[in-house]
């Protein structure tokens, strides 16, 4: 099967079958109640069959047919994605039309660890559901549509080096979006929320997403009051942390509709900037250029330098961890690796290694 586009897709539960011109056609079974990404697509053993012209799939059942064993076929990551969409859709209907609504409260997050300490430590039943990026950094725009959903992943794919395999990060932002849009009415959400630009500016993207339910709404914050200390990000949080703040306050902030407005509003009008890069000050999301750790990168370098007898290439990875204790900030590594690359390609580094990763290559000073 070469590059190309679905031509027809036909359901025969729990298996959809998928036409390609002229003659081919994939069989995907439905073996999960869960949403799918690309990743999971590659693992699937799906079956192809030759069939003799495009009016015959009308009729077409693959147990009618032999599969075509010897027959190779190779789809590029952008009709993988557009396969998985497909996918996803009939799984969606398949979930509405015959299970019943979850009976516990939503809880909604910034990033996929946070939700896996909130699995953990809060009770049952209930339902995670994470916005699967950083959105302190990188282009925003209408993150619900596909085409801005498209622009941002090619920012990321083309800077960010963070090992993310192509295709997985657009099946992961729309998963979360059709978990979003299938919250029951029924039932109490709890937004989850820390003192940095990442989960303050998904708080404000959540409420946007969330600006047609008629749900309460209940935020939750970081402070955990036995121990007197603020926690920037929720993530920093262990599951007895996250169980202990959830039974104190669970009914005690809830958004009244005027902040739920709000908050969609300033999602609209972030969505409007043009920043790369956004940090949490004095209770504001502020934009500011991309370069704005740049100093402060070199600053590090400088402080390590003088720790050596002799200047030497020092690992990434050592830098960083060095930037994240020192600073107060709060910075993402996989923003600071790539601002370290862009002080390689304007000059003001040396390079050794090859800039794979974060732990495959050396810098240091001029």
């Amino acid at each position: 099967m070469k590059r190309g586009v679905i031509i027809k897709k036909k359901i025969h539960h729990p298996f959809i079958y998928f036409f390609f011109e002229p003659n081919t056609v994939m069989v995907y079974k439905i073996e999960t109640q869960k949403y799918i990404t690309v990743y999971d697509l590659r693992k699937h053993e799906c079956d192809i069959y030759k069939i003799n012209a495009a009016i015959d799939f009308e009729y077409f059942h693959h147990e009618d047919y032999e599969p075509a064993i010897s027959y190779s076929y190779f789809i590029n990551v952008d009709l993988m994605v557009e396969i998985v969409e497909e996918i996803n859709l009939v799984i969606q209907d398949y979930l509405r039309k015959n299970f019943q609504k979850p009976v516990g409260p939503y809880h909604l997050v910034c990033f996929e660890s946070t939700a896996g300490s909130l699995n953990v430590g809060l009770p049952r039943p209930k339902t995670v559901i994470a916005i699967p990026d950083n959105l302190s950094y990188g282009p925003l725009g209408k993150l619900d549509k596909k085409e801005d959903r498209k622009i941002r992943e090619e920012w990321l794919y083309e800077n960010i080096n963070d090992e993310l395999e192509e295709g997985i990060y657009t099946c992961k932002f729309s998963n979360s979006l059709r978990q979003i849009e299938d919250i029951s009415e029924s039932v109490p959400i709890y937004l989850w929320c820390g003192s940095n630009a990442a989960e303050q500016i998904g708080l404000r993207f959540m409420l946007y997403l969330l600006r047609k339910k008629k749900n309460t709404i209940y935020l939750l914050g970081n402070q955990i009051e036995e121990k007197k200390a603020d926690i920037s990000f929720t993530s920093q949080m262990d599951s007895k942390q996250i169980k202990s703040l959830f039974e104190r306050n669970k009914e005690s902030r809830q958004l009244s509709l005027e902040e739920r407005s709000y908050y969609s509003e300033e999602w609209l009008k972030l969505i409007e900037r043009m920043e790369v890069l956004r940090i949490w000050n004095d209770g504001e999301i502020l934009g500011v250029p991309e370069s704005f750790f740049d100093s402060l990168i070199l600053e590090t370098l400088e402080g390590l330098h003088a720790k050596q007898t002799e200047k030497d290439f020092i690992p990434v990875g050592e830098v960083i961890r060095e930037m994240l204790i020192s600073s107060e900030a709060n910075i993402n590594l996989f923003f600071l690796e790539y601002r370290i690359r862009q002080l390689i390609y304007n000059g003001s580094l040396y390079i050794k290694g090859i800039p794979k990763s974060i732990d495959r290559y050396k810098v240091k000073l001029h």
